[in-house]
């Protein structure tokens, strides 16, 4: 039997994934797929890098590789990729990655805010801030300062902004970023968000879509000093 290389067992698993073998999503260790392959660990290990780079599978520290989708999407007639496949990929995006985003999202936001929001989509924004100023814990500060930004995002009105927003929020929510947002809270640090939240509002207030921009990307800058380290 002509020896398996790693592209050959992608090729075989990848077929495994499309023709559903393991429904409950969890593909198996790299040790059983080697025994039952008749590979060694490494070229199973070469062939998951591969299926990973395709976005087939994701792999989690300490959880185990998963399939993507079943059967896992290649691109679309147009090269995209599927939808649901990019999203589920996004699961590993880093703190950084995240903050990133954030710096080109929420400006943006912020500025078509100043300019579409309603008397009562500003008055909704207000009551965000009021919240998070009133809170004494980090818990209760972290859930209202998401709240203020999420409702400048529905002030935007731009329903694909809003949407991209929705799904940062989603990540922001899982474990590294929330852990990475709790060693680094202060009283200080919660003070400091207060008043730079409170420019930004200030500029909503205003129409001021500029000043608007200009205060939360300063915000940001200050989020991410403080949880990068940067």
């Amino acid at each position: 039997m002509p020896r398996l290389v790693a592209s050959d067992v992608a090729r075989t698993l990848r077929e495994r994934i499309m023709s559903g073998d393991w429904a409950d999503r969890r593909v198996p260790p790299e040790r059983a797929l080697a025994a039952e392959l008749g590979v060694a660990r490494n070229t199973v290990r070469r062939a998951m890098r591969l299926l990973s780079a395709d976005g087939a599978i994701t792999r989690h520290v300490g959880r185990g590789t998963f399939v993507v989708t079943a059967p896992p999407a290649g691109p679309d007639v147009d090269g995209t990729d599927d939808l649901a496949g990019t999203i589920a990929r996004m699961e590993g995006a880093s703190p950084a990655d995240i903050m990133e985003i954030r710096l080109l999202l929420e400006p943006a936001a912020a500025a078509f805010a100043a300019t579409d929001a309603s008397i009562g989509d500003l008055a909704a924004v207000e009551a965000a801030h009021r919240e998070a100023v009133a809170a004494d814990d980090m818990p209760g500060f972290e859930t209202w300062d998401a709240e203020f930004h999420h409702r400048i995002f529905a002030c935007a009105r731009n329903e694909l902004l809003r949407e991209f927003h929705a799904l940062v929020r989603v990540l922001r929510n899982r474990a590294p970023w929330f852990d990475m947002k709790k060693r680094s809270f202060s009283e200080t640090r919660r003070l400091a968000y207060c008043q730079e939240h409170g420019a930004i509002l200030a500029a909503l207030l205003d129409r001021d879509p500029e000043g608007a921009r200009g205060a939360m990307h300063a915000h940001l800058k200050t989020v991410e000093t403080n949880i990068l380290r940067r």
